[in-house]
């Protein structure tokens, strides 16, 4: 077979640094011939409560006085006060501090007759709550709801007397100091138990302000957000740089789109030299956070080598330093598929590895009849983070035998494509609950190869986006066109 459009067998395979790494496999011999009709179907897609032994008042709280002088009925003037009051103390503190999301508001004496107070809430709609002092010190709360079932009924309006006769008393203390995300258990356990939902917060002696259970968990949701969107850049700055991608001497496209904020895939490249570079496609088994933590623990091990410049140029000994290393992090349970392109232009030459990675596809176009050839590129090797991979890939190197060897090589030619992807596209469902499958994938495989380069991203993002329609990923989608 000399036609270039063929991938020959070659059992004297030469690539720099690597003796013997496979032999070249025919490809016209085990490729599955696909006729122009075998195109992706579109149809087929698509009172009193004592809890203060619930906390423990910190000895060394420091102090801030704060005016509690009582209600004077210049509502306006308090209110826009309340507020400037309100922004201005909770700058001094960390928005993780309980200080930050402390809403002050001034407090009203106990013996404040409850008509007065009803008229407050009345005349401000957005009050719901209001902080009540006996004896200089805040005791406790009034609300809104109270106020209402009360000035309700006519016996109690008439019978009701001072606002300290309804106010539901606290002796829990929070300090504006504390962290919000450590207090948060605490503070839920009391609503819980005592359905308690405001609780005043102490600036040292002083009262500071108050909160409530669901400040609490906004400012959580909040900071866990932000978090993970900051996350989300980390991670993403792991994948490959357009300057990179423009440097390979053969097209290279992606597209991914996780699940969550974070997820478990992850695109490498590495390059040897100008001439010789290494790709691989990660998935990580699990989702979002922990699954995310892994994915930049790849990225630090290609870093690193860059950084250090690692003089090791085959790539069977890179995996394999890969493996050696995430099995000493990769927690028990927990393993990372992959599957690896060595390019070496000089010699004109691929080598595939999988390791438990989903099947990856060779595609070229006969020279005579013009139809498309596919070939599927199954795993040979285990998932990496078990060292098990570290261990054949290192007796590989001895191996006499190319055809026990874990992993393929084939004349790079002219026309002929590599195709990749996690096992999320193939994972994805419909509205119906139904799976795209390995059939379509196959299919849509071949459609992508008459495609030109700038068409390639928007066609895999095209494709997912119809499938899924309204329904959410189950897991994170990563598909990668090579093209030599």
């Amino acid at each position: 077979m000399s036609d270039e459009n063929d991938i020959l067998h070659d059992n004297g395979i030469d690539l720099p640094d690597i003796s013997e790494l496979a032999d070249t496999s025919d490809f016209d011999e085990q490729a599955e011939s696909l006729s122009a009709d075998s195109q992706p179907d579109a149809s087929s897609g698509n009172g009193s409560v004592d809890i203060t032994a619930e906390f423990q008042s910190p000895e060394d709280a420091s102090s801030e006085s704060i005016d509690q002088s009582v209600f004077t009925g210049q509502k306006e003037e308090v209110k826009n006060e309340e507020e400037n009051i309100s922004s201005m103390l909770q700058e001094h503190f960390s928005p993780k501090q309980i200080g930050s999301i402390a809403h002050y508001t001034e407090p009203v004496s106990g013996s404040f007759p409850l008509e007065s107070v009803a008229e407050m809430f009345k005349s401000d709609d957005k009050l719901e709550v209001v902080p009540v002092e006996e004896f200089d010190h805040v005791v406790g709360f009034i609300d809104r709801k109270k106020i209402s079932s009360i000035t309700g009924s006519v016996w109690k309006r008439i019978t009701a007397n001072n606002v300290i006769d309804y106010t539901q008393r606290i002796d829990v203390i929070l300090y504006a100091r504390d962290y919000i995300e450590k207090t948060l258990k605490k503070v839920s356990d009391i609503n819980r138990k005592f359905d308690i939902r405001y609780f005043p917060v102490f600036n040292g002696k002083s009262f500071f302000g108050m909160v409530s259970l669901d400040d609490f968990l906004d400012r959580i949701a909040e900071i866990r957000e932000q978090d993970l969107a900051k996350a989300s850049v980390i991670q993403q700055s792991f994948f490959p740089h357009d300057d990179i991608i423009s440097s390979l001497p053969y097209s290279f496209h992606f597209w991914n789109k996780m699940a969550n904020e974070l997820g478990g895939d992850i695109i490498e490249v590495y390059k040897f030299s100008q001439s010789r570079s290494l790709i691989g496609c990660f998935d990580v088994s699990g989702k979002n956070v922990a699954a995310s933590l892994l994915t930049i623990t790849v990225g630090a091990f290609f870093n690193s080598l860059i950084a250090a410049n690692n003089g090791e140029k085959n790539p069977v000994r890179v995996i394999a330093m890969l493996d050696s290393y995430l099995a000493k992090v990769v927690p028990s349970g927990n393993f990372i598929t992959a599957m690896f392109c060595y390019v070496d232009e000089e010699t004109k030459k691929i080598c595939l590895f999988n390791c438990g990675h989903t099947t990856s596809y060779l595609i070229k176009k006969d020279g005579a009849s013009g139809a498309l050839k596919v070939l599927a590129i199954d795993p040979k090797l285990p998932p990496l983070g078990m060292g098990v991979v570290a261990e054949q890939l290192r007796a590989s190197l001895t191996e006499k035998d190319v055809s026990k060897r874990p992993y393929v090589a084939y004349n790079m030619v002219h026309g002929l494509h590599l195709d990749m992807y996690s096992d999320g596209f193939t994972d994805m469902k419909d509205e119906a609950g139904h799976r795209y499958e390995d059939d379509n994938a196959k299919k849509f495989f071949t459609t992508l190869y008459e495609l030109n380069d700038d068409e390639v991203e928007a066609c895999i993002e095209k494709t997912v986006s119809d499938w899924t329609g309204e329904a959410m990923l189950p897991d994170d989608v990563t598909v990668m066109d090579i093209r030599f």
